[in-house]
């Protein structure tokens, strides 16, 4: 069956085989299955909402992680894993490393800096987008040193599309 499965995999396609099982040839499917991405939300301001709502309805494994007890709260993300701690323990408390993308968001410079330094530290997720202008990453960046040079071909900063987005809801979709 490893051999059916390994060709599934690498074919990203379903593959019918027949394998030996009990001494009796046996028909087998074989289907690739990739489990959802998942994503990262650093800050649960306003706008982190509608972004944590739409990247769950498209199936994405949402964790959000605010250090505001006020904003993480589970009843703000419906469908999301939430997490209510200080941004030096993120890398202790969660395997960042086990996320295909993070954004940056929650609007608090030095929390965003420790943010930043933890994914750089790390080598997933892929993605990391960080919020803001361009001034502030650089600014961010500059904060973190050398450490930024775990952040090549992962940050993109500002993240998302230049669509002139005002509401959180706008933003998200940006």
């Amino acid at each position: 069956v490893s051999a059916a499965r390994q060709q599934a995999a690498r074919e990203h396609a379903p593959v019918l085989a027949t394998v030996p099982f009990a001494g009796q040839p046996a028909r087998v499917l074989a289907l690739p299955l990739q489990p959802p991405p998942a994503l990262l939300v650093l800050g649960a301001g306003p706008d982190a909402v509608p972004l944590a709502r739409f990247a769950a309805q498209l199936g994405f494994l949402v964790t959000v992680c605010d250090h505001r007890p006020a904003l993480a709260q589970a009843a703000r993300f419906a469908g999301c894993t939430v997490h209510c701690l200080d941004p030096a323990r993120l890398a202790v408390q969660l395997s960042v490393s086990a996320f295909d993308a993070a954004v940056i968001m929650s609007h608090h410079l030095p929390s965003d800096r420790i943010y930043l330094e933890a994914l750089a530290a790390a080598p997933q997720p892929g993605f990391v987008g960080l919020l803001g202008p361009a001034a502030r990453r650089e600014r961010l960046l500059s904060e973190i040193g050398p450490a930024a040079a775990g952040l090549t071909g992962r940050l993109r900063a500002p993240v998302g599309l230049d669509i002139g987005a005002r509401t959180p809801e706008a933003i998200a979709l940006a």
